[in-house]
């Protein structure tokens, strides 16, 4: 018999086909179903040759990793006459294993009784290993973009590119030198009450971003937002060098920042906000500090507590910028240049504060 007006036989066809292709009897019973036809592509892709499996069970090609559970449903599939797929591992007549992905169809006699099933097989090992290694590499890229996010949170883009490419980007726990700023919003609780809730929250946004912008260009790190204060560190996640002096010029840089703003916010109708900042230098224990469902990285020390306190002074000395003796000395060490780090500053005295044991020498903004 040959396939109408081509004069080629169908049983050519199945030899020549790429994919392996089985053909069993329609007893779904054990020890069947039996393979009454195996194609030469079937001899290529398990090792086993047509006489090795002629008269055998397809479950020949099943081993230890074999799932079998995927095989639930398929007997009341095939008997409805419907195609069933199906995908798991099985063995070479060697015994190595392979990824084998098939589709069962029943095939039928003119009565339309069910009286064999044909099995076309595919060896996709190779795709399976690919798709494997797509999801991997899918999973690393989130978590990368998941360490990029927090790292976002405290660096510039620029340096979060840098940390982004180590495997411990923030270090282990540690005491470091650094030099820490804060700077908040001078009289926030009352302007916060006198704004509806929309425009407190776009004045929040618009600060951040205008101290963060400052903050970055001066290689500072953002520790916190809390409010409508922020706590910047200088010098992490390892040291520049040049910690002191880059604070310096941030605060300074912050106050020419709300200059600018102001002028902004005036031109608009809006009141002007006036802001007190904050620096110290010293020692700090400085890393990634919480419990493990809510972990920051963070510094914490005298070094902080004495930068936090300083922001009394801008009040009491009315200056919107207050350092310490140490940022300054350790600027000095940095620049070799006294003239130009003091030249926008005055010495503002010695100081006693809140929690902190000894007076500390500052200097104000001229």
């Amino acid at each position: 018999m040959t396939l109408d007006g081509t004069g080629i036989e169908p049983f050519a066809i199945l030899e020549a086909a790429s994919e392996s292709i089985l053909v069993t009897d329609a007893d779904l019973e054990r020890p069947g179903p039996i393979i009454v036809y195996a194609n030469p592509s079937f001899e290529r892709m398990t090792g086993w040759s047509a006489r090795d499996v002629i008269g055998k069970s397809p479950r020949i090609l099943q081993g230890v990793k074999t799932d079998l559970s995927i095989f639930r449903g398929m007997r009341e599939t095939l008997k409805s006459g419907r195609r069933w797929e199906g995908q798991t591992v099985n063995y070479h007549k060697n015994g190595s294993q392979f990824v084998m992905e098939w589709s069962i169809t029943p095939l039928r006699d003119k009565a339309g009784q069910i009286t064999h099933f044909v099995a076309v097989q595919r060896d996709v090992t190779a795709r399976v290993a690919a798709e494997r290694r797509l999801a991997q590499a899918q999973q690393a890229a989130r978590e990368a973009d998941r360490k990029k996010a927090n790292l976002a949170r405290y660096f510039s883009p620029a340096m979060v590119e840098t940390l982004a490419q180590r495997d411990h980007p923030l270090g282990p726990v540690r005491r470091q030198a650094i030099a820490v700023l804060f700077v908040d919003i001078v009289g926030f609780v009352a302007i916060s009450e006198s704004l509806p809730p929309e425009r407190v929250v776009g004045l929040l946004r618009s600060f951040y971003r205008r101290m963060a912008k400052v903050i970055f260009a001066q290689r500072g790190s953002i520790e916190k937002f809390s409010g409508d204060a922020i706590m910047a560190l200088f010098g992490v996640p390892t040291p520049t060098g040049g910690e002191a002096t880059d604070a310096l010029h941030a605060a300074v840089s912050i106050i020419d920042e709300v200059e600018l703003w102001n002028a902004k916010r005036m031109r608009a109708g809006r009141s002007p906000i006036d802001v007190g900042v904050s620096a110290n230098f010293g020692v700090v224990v400085l890393g990634d500090i919480g419990t493990r469902e809510s972990m920051s990285f963070t510094a914490i020390g005298a070094t902080v507590n004495t930068a936090s306190r300083m922001q009394e002074l801008c009040r009491v000395l009315q200056s919107p910028l207050v350092v310490s003796q140490s940022l300054i000395a350790r600027a000095c060490e940095e620049s070799g240049d006294e003239l130009v780090v003091l030249r926008r500053l005055s010495d503002g005295g010695h100081h006693s504060l809140r929690g902190v044991t000894l007076p500390v020498n500052v200097w104000t903004c001229v």
